[in-house]
């Protein structure tokens, strides 16, 4: 029986939304993106995500392992959400620390890592968000690049 190669779709939860990255371990990057979402709308974040799952048939979902506090209420519920969608459809679940990702990547700001992934894909060069002041909001293309960093911390170790 042929093995099916491993399909990570990783997701990064924020208030404003969601980026995710659907990595492949053969065929590469191949769909990567931020979706809007209001904190209150369960509804509409689920449907997007459904979606994606359904097209996309990943093998697995990858998220942040983050610590449980106020701040994080609506990514600690939808992180719920989405282990109950991966079990619904039968995918493994995978959460990675901040820490992995850079000990896998080698780097430790989130800008470096955007760099870093940026040149291992030239596709998302141009999504790299511009030097921020710490009192700016994050950028929402920021949000892509850490789904991906998710992704890649499970699927660099496997590469031959």
């Amino acid at each position: 029986m042929k093995r099916r190669s491993l399909r990570l779709f990783s997701i990064d939860l924020t208030a404003r939304g969601f980026g995710f990255a659907l990595l492949d371990s053969q065929l590469g990057l191949l769909d990567w993106g931020f979706s809007n979402v209001s904190a209150d709308d369960d509804e509409t974040f689920m449907a997007r995500v459904r979606e994606k799952l359904e097209r996309n048939a990943p093998t697995a979902l990858v998220f942040e392992n983050f610590l449980p506090v106020k701040e994080k209420a609506t990514a600690l519920r939808r992180l719920g959400l989405l282990i109950d969608l991966a079990h619904e459809h039968r995918i493994g679940t995978c959460q990675v620390s901040r820490k992995v990702v850079e000990g896998v990547l080698g780097v430790r700001t989130k800008r470096d890592i955007a760099r870093a992934l940026a040149r291992r894909f030239p596709e998302l060069e141009s999504r790299v968000p511009p030097e921020r002041a710490r009192s700016m909001d994050e950028d929402d293309r920021m949000h892509i690049f850490d789904a991906l960093s998710f992704a890649m911390a499970i699927a660099d170790p496997l590469s031959p």
